[in-house]
Protein backbone atom coordinates (compact mmCIF):
# COMPACT_ATOMS: atom_id res chain seq x y z
CA UNK A 1 0.00 0.00 0.00
CA UNK A 2 2.79 2.37 0.93
CA UNK A 3 4.47 1.57 -2.39
CA UNK A 4 1.32 2.54 -4.32
CA UNK A 5 1.03 5.83 -2.42
CA UNK A 6 4.70 6.55 -3.08
CA UNK A 7 4.24 5.96 -6.81
CA UNK A 8 1.18 8.24 -6.86
CA UNK A 9 3.12 11.02 -5.11
CA UNK A 10 6.00 10.75 -7.60
CA UNK A 11 3.57 10.79 -10.53
CA UNK A 12 1.88 13.91 -9.19
CA UNK A 13 5.22 15.70 -8.78
CA UNK A 14 6.23 14.74 -12.31
CA UNK A 15 2.97 16.04 -13.76
CA UNK A 16 3.36 19.29 -11.82
CA UNK A 17 6.83 19.67 -13.28
CA UNK A 18 5.55 19.24 -16.82
CA UNK A 19 2.74 21.71 -16.13
CA UNK A 20 5.16 24.30 -14.75
CA UNK A 21 7.46 23.81 -17.72
CA UNK A 22 4.59 24.30 -20.20
CA UNK A 23 3.41 27.38 -18.31
CA UNK A 24 6.92 28.80 -18.45
CA UNK A 25 7.08 28.14 -22.19
CA UNK A 26 3.84 30.07 -22.64
CA UNK A 27 5.34 32.96 -20.72
CA UNK A 28 8.34 32.94 -23.05
CA UNK A 29 6.08 32.84 -26.10
CA UNK A 30 3.96 35.69 -24.77
CA UNK A 31 7.03 37.74 -23.99
CA UNK A 32 8.35 37.06 -27.48
CA UNK A 33 5.05 38.18 -29.01
CA UNK A 34 5.03 41.38 -26.96
CA UNK A 35 8.56 42.20 -28.05
CA UNK A 36 8.15 41.11 -31.67
CA UNK A 37 7.93 44.69 -32.96
CA UNK A 38 10.73 46.18 -30.86
CA UNK A 39 13.00 46.13 -33.90
CA UNK A 40 10.55 48.42 -35.70
CA UNK A 41 9.57 50.87 -32.97
CA UNK A 42 11.45 53.69 -34.65
CA UNK A 43 9.30 53.25 -37.77
CA UNK A 44 5.94 53.57 -36.03
CA UNK A 45 4.54 57.06 -35.53
CA UNK A 46 1.58 57.42 -33.15
CA UNK A 47 1.81 61.13 -32.30
CA UNK A 48 3.93 64.21 -32.83
CA UNK A 49 5.85 66.56 -30.57
CA UNK A 50 3.84 66.91 -27.36
CA UNK A 51 5.55 70.21 -26.57
CA UNK A 52 4.19 72.01 -29.63
CA UNK A 53 0.64 73.00 -30.56
CA UNK A 54 0.72 71.11 -33.83
CA UNK A 55 -1.85 68.66 -35.16
CA UNK A 56 -2.09 66.56 -38.31
CA UNK A 57 -5.33 65.99 -40.18
CA UNK A 58 -5.28 62.64 -41.97
CA UNK A 59 -7.88 61.23 -44.35
CA UNK A 60 -8.16 57.52 -45.16
CA UNK A 61 -9.78 55.48 -47.94
CA UNK A 62 -9.84 58.03 -50.77
CA UNK A 63 -9.66 59.50 -53.21
CA UNK A 64 -13.42 59.93 -53.51
CA UNK A 65 -14.71 61.70 -56.61
CA UNK A 66 -17.45 63.52 -54.68
CA UNK A 67 -16.12 64.14 -51.18
CA UNK A 68 -12.37 64.62 -51.64
CA UNK A 69 -12.70 67.79 -53.76
CA UNK A 70 -15.00 69.28 -51.09
CA UNK A 71 -12.43 68.48 -48.38
CA UNK A 72 -9.73 70.11 -50.50
CA UNK A 73 -11.94 73.20 -50.89
CA UNK A 74 -12.23 73.54 -47.09
CA UNK A 75 -8.51 73.01 -46.53
CA UNK A 76 -7.80 75.68 -49.14
CA UNK A 77 -10.33 78.01 -47.54
CA UNK A 78 -8.42 77.95 -44.25
CA UNK A 79 -4.97 77.51 -45.81
CA UNK A 80 -4.15 74.32 -43.91
CA UNK A 81 -2.36 71.19 -45.10
CA UNK A 82 -3.32 67.57 -44.52
CA UNK A 83 -2.24 64.03 -45.39
CA UNK A 84 -4.33 61.69 -47.53
CA UNK A 85 -3.85 57.93 -47.13
CA UNK A 86 -5.07 56.66 -50.48
CA UNK A 87 -6.24 53.28 -51.75
CA UNK A 88 -4.05 52.35 -54.71
CA UNK A 89 -6.80 50.95 -56.92
CA UNK A 90 -8.74 54.22 -56.61
CA UNK A 91 -5.83 56.34 -57.80
CA UNK A 92 -6.13 55.39 -61.47
CA UNK A 93 -9.76 56.55 -61.55
CA UNK A 94 -9.11 59.82 -59.71
CA UNK A 95 -5.78 61.08 -61.06
CA UNK A 96 -6.94 64.70 -61.22
CA UNK A 97 -7.81 64.63 -57.52
CA UNK A 98 -4.45 63.10 -56.58
CA UNK A 99 -2.70 65.70 -58.69
CA UNK A 100 -4.67 68.48 -57.01
CA UNK A 101 -3.80 67.15 -53.54
CA UNK A 102 -0.14 67.13 -54.46
CA UNK A 103 -0.10 70.54 -56.19
CA UNK A 104 -1.89 72.22 -53.26
CA UNK A 105 0.80 71.09 -50.83
CA UNK A 106 -0.86 68.13 -49.18
CA UNK A 107 0.92 64.87 -48.49
CA UNK A 108 -0.14 61.57 -50.02
CA UNK A 109 0.39 58.36 -48.06
CA UNK A 110 0.02 54.66 -48.83
CA UNK A 111 -3.05 52.78 -47.49
CA UNK A 112 -2.57 49.51 -49.47
CA UNK A 113 -3.99 48.82 -52.90
CA UNK A 114 -7.28 47.15 -51.93
CA UNK A 115 -7.62 47.99 -48.21
CA UNK A 116 -6.40 44.63 -46.92
CA UNK A 117 -5.90 43.57 -43.32
CA UNK A 118 -2.14 42.96 -43.22
CA UNK A 119 -2.41 40.74 -40.14
CA UNK A 120 -4.46 38.27 -42.21
CA UNK A 121 -2.21 38.25 -45.27
CA UNK A 122 1.24 36.92 -46.07
CA UNK A 123 4.49 38.62 -47.02
CA UNK A 124 4.09 38.53 -50.81
CA UNK A 125 0.52 39.85 -50.77
CA UNK A 126 1.42 42.72 -48.42
CA UNK A 127 4.51 43.57 -50.48
CA UNK A 128 2.49 43.73 -53.69
CA UNK A 129 -0.27 45.84 -52.11
CA UNK A 130 2.23 48.40 -50.84
CA UNK A 131 4.40 48.38 -53.98
CA UNK A 132 1.46 48.74 -56.37
CA UNK A 133 0.16 51.73 -54.42
CA UNK A 134 3.62 53.31 -54.40
CA UNK A 135 3.76 53.02 -58.19
CA UNK A 136 0.19 54.26 -58.66
CA UNK A 137 0.90 57.45 -56.71
CA UNK A 138 4.27 58.03 -58.34
CA UNK A 139 2.70 57.74 -61.80
CA UNK A 140 0.63 60.85 -60.97
CA UNK A 141 2.86 62.93 -58.67
CA UNK A 142 6.33 61.79 -59.70
CA UNK A 143 7.12 60.91 -56.08
CA UNK A 144 6.69 57.84 -53.91
CA UNK A 145 4.72 58.19 -50.66
CA UNK A 146 6.98 58.39 -47.61
CA UNK A 147 4.52 56.99 -45.09
CA UNK A 148 2.21 53.99 -44.81
CA UNK A 149 -0.95 53.54 -42.76
CA UNK A 150 -2.27 49.98 -42.33
CA UNK A 151 -6.04 49.59 -42.67
CA UNK A 152 -7.80 48.66 -39.42
CA UNK A 153 -4.63 49.70 -37.53
CA UNK A 154 -3.48 46.11 -38.09
CA UNK A 155 0.20 45.33 -37.58
CA UNK A 156 2.30 42.37 -38.69
CA UNK A 157 5.99 41.66 -38.63
CA UNK A 158 5.98 41.08 -42.41
CA UNK A 159 4.42 44.50 -42.94
CA UNK A 160 6.98 46.17 -40.70
CA UNK A 161 9.86 44.53 -42.55
CA UNK A 162 8.49 45.56 -45.97
CA UNK A 163 7.96 49.15 -44.86
CA UNK A 164 11.46 49.23 -43.38
CA UNK A 165 12.95 47.99 -46.65
CA UNK A 166 11.18 50.82 -48.48
CA UNK A 167 12.52 53.38 -46.01
CA UNK A 168 9.02 54.49 -45.00
CA UNK A 169 7.29 55.19 -41.70
CA UNK A 170 4.20 53.44 -40.36
CA UNK A 171 1.68 56.06 -39.23
CA UNK A 172 -1.18 55.30 -36.85
CA UNK A 173 -3.23 57.94 -35.02
CA UNK A 174 -3.37 59.36 -31.53
CA UNK A 175 -6.12 60.22 -29.06
CA UNK A 176 -8.74 60.96 -31.73
CA UNK A 177 -10.72 58.54 -33.88
CA UNK A 178 -14.01 60.26 -34.68
CA UNK A 179 -15.33 57.14 -36.47
CA UNK A 180 -16.71 59.50 -39.09
CA UNK A 181 -17.00 56.63 -41.58
CA UNK A 182 -19.97 55.37 -39.56
CA UNK A 183 -21.82 58.72 -39.89
CA UNK A 184 -22.26 59.26 -36.12
CA UNK A 185 -23.51 62.82 -36.61
CA UNK A 186 -21.72 66.12 -37.22
CA UNK A 187 -21.84 67.12 -33.55
CA UNK A 188 -20.42 63.75 -32.49
CA UNK A 189 -17.45 64.14 -34.84
CA UNK A 190 -16.78 67.67 -33.58
CA UNK A 191 -17.08 66.70 -29.91
CA UNK A 192 -14.80 63.66 -30.26
CA UNK A 193 -12.06 65.76 -31.84
CA UNK A 194 -12.36 68.76 -29.54
CA UNK A 195 -12.48 66.55 -26.42
CA UNK A 196 -9.48 64.48 -27.47
CA UNK A 197 -7.20 67.06 -29.05
CA UNK A 198 -3.69 67.38 -27.62
CA UNK A 199 -0.35 68.71 -28.76
CA UNK A 200 1.07 66.53 -31.53
CA UNK A 201 -2.26 64.85 -32.21
CA UNK A 202 -2.75 62.80 -35.38
CA UNK A 203 -6.46 63.02 -36.20
CA UNK A 204 -8.07 60.15 -38.12
CA UNK A 205 -10.82 61.06 -40.59
CA UNK A 206 -12.04 59.70 -43.93
CA UNK A 207 -12.70 61.20 -47.33
CA UNK A 208 -14.88 58.26 -48.28
CA UNK A 209 -18.31 57.54 -46.84
CA UNK A 210 -20.89 54.95 -47.86
CA UNK A 211 -23.67 57.39 -47.01
CA UNK A 212 -23.82 59.18 -50.37
CA UNK A 213 -25.21 62.58 -49.47
CA UNK A 214 -24.37 65.89 -51.23
CA UNK A 215 -22.04 66.75 -48.31
CA UNK A 216 -20.66 64.20 -45.84
CA UNK A 217 -20.78 64.70 -42.07
CA UNK A 218 -16.97 64.85 -42.11
CA UNK A 219 -17.05 67.83 -44.48
CA UNK A 220 -19.65 69.65 -42.40
CA UNK A 221 -17.61 69.02 -39.24
CA UNK A 222 -14.35 70.23 -40.81
CA UNK A 223 -15.82 73.65 -41.52
CA UNK A 224 -16.29 74.04 -37.75
CA UNK A 225 -13.28 72.12 -36.39
CA UNK A 226 -10.56 73.81 -38.44
CA UNK A 227 -11.32 77.45 -37.56
CA UNK A 228 -11.93 76.48 -33.93
CA UNK A 229 -8.52 74.78 -33.59
CA UNK A 230 -6.82 77.63 -35.42
CA UNK A 231 -8.37 80.06 -32.97
CA UNK A 232 -7.00 77.96 -30.11
CA UNK A 233 -3.52 78.33 -31.53
CA UNK A 234 -3.00 74.98 -33.20
CA UNK A 235 -0.96 74.69 -36.39
CA UNK A 236 -1.90 72.07 -38.97
CA UNK A 237 0.99 70.09 -40.46
CA UNK A 238 1.47 67.17 -42.81
CA UNK A 239 2.70 63.87 -41.40
CA UNK A 240 6.22 64.40 -42.79
CA UNK A 241 6.31 67.80 -41.12
CA UNK A 242 5.10 66.24 -37.88
CA UNK A 243 7.91 63.67 -38.07
CA UNK A 244 10.44 66.44 -38.76
CA UNK A 245 9.28 68.22 -35.60
CA UNK A 246 9.75 64.99 -33.65
CA UNK A 247 13.30 64.61 -34.92
CA UNK A 248 14.18 68.22 -34.13
CA UNK A 249 12.85 67.75 -30.60
CA UNK A 250 14.87 64.54 -30.19
CA UNK A 251 18.11 66.11 -31.41
CA UNK A 252 17.84 69.17 -29.16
Amino acid sequence: MRKVIYILILSTIALMGISIKNYSNKDVETGSLQSSYEDYEDLIIKYGNKNEKIVALTFDDGPDEDFTPQILDILKKYNVKATFYVIGEKVQYNKKIIKREYEEGHEIGNHTYTHINVSKNGYNKIKKEIADTQEAVKSVTGEYPKTFRPPYRAISRDMCEIVKQKDMNIVLWSYVDARDWSSPGVNSIIKTIEDGIKNGCIILLHDYNKLRTPKSQTIEALDIIIPDLLQKGYKFVTISELIDHLEVNTNN
